[in-house]
């Protein structure tokens, strides 16, 4: 029998540059994929599984990214982490404390892709 995955809101494909802050680094990092509740970033070393960090996302509009725009500073909790193939490595983590403002802005930046 396989893993079903459910997920309460819908998953995009996109890749947002962003910084990962550790209790002993800071690490540039790319998503994967992102959605009001999650993420999945690519990043240079390993993420401790159900550890929090401080995420920073940077939004772009038509891939530029505005040098005048404010990162979106999230709290996450590490769900899983895993070696890539190639370089580095994959961690999914599940946004923690999120505001509605923060909700609202990530939801506006996502229905723009959905369309």
């Amino acid at each position: 029998m396989g893993i079903i995955e459910q997920r309460r809101d819908a998953r995009f494909d996109v890749e947002v540059a962003a910084e990962v802050y550790t209790r002993d680094a800071v690490m540039p990092a790319n998503t994967r994929n992102l959605s009001s509740t999650g993420v999945c970033l690519d990043v240079a070393e390993g993420l401790e599984e159900g550890g929090t960090v401080g995420i920073s996302l940077f939004f772009t509009s038509d891939g530029i990214e505005d040098p005048d725009a404010e990162p979106l500073n999230l709290k996450a909790k590490v769900i899983w982490c895993t070696e890539r193939e190639d370089v580095g490595f994959s961690a999914g983590a599940r946004f923690d404390e999120i505001t509605k403002e923060h909700t609202a802005l990530l939801e506006r930046f996502l229905s723009v892709l959905g369309e």
